[in-house]
């Protein structure tokens, strides 16, 4: 029984799909489309649907911006209550730069 569960649970492994977050970032870029009304969760199953890889969540007015994909370098910026979400990649490069005041 014991070896039925594992074999099992490599299935779903394989299946599954990675998605990193980093938190009280966004990133700068070109927006493919923009959500509002939406939940984390719903926002991270449009950009599987729509095959897109990288998306801003804005927590408090529950926007979601979507970015087009095939991206291999994400430049973030910080912006409280919000999070960037991407579905990881074999190579993605992250580059932070400095805060501005066109958020504020």
């Amino acid at each position: 029984m014991f070896w039925l569960v594992v074999i099992l649970s490599l299935f779903s492994v394989v299946n599954s799909i990675r998605i990193s977050k980093i938190e009280n970032f966004i990133m700068i870029g070109i927006i493919n489309d923009t959500l509002v009304n939406i939940t984390e969760d719903q926002c991270k199953c449009e950009m599987i649907q729509a095959n897109l890889s990288v998306l801003n969540y804005f927590q408090t007015n529950e926007t979601c911006q979507l970015f087009n994909n095939n991206i291999s370098r994400i430049l973030i910026e910080f912006h409280s209550n919000s999070s960037v979400l991407f579905i990881n990649q074999l190579s993605i490069s992250i580059i932070t730069i400095q805060s501005s005041n066109r958020f504020n």
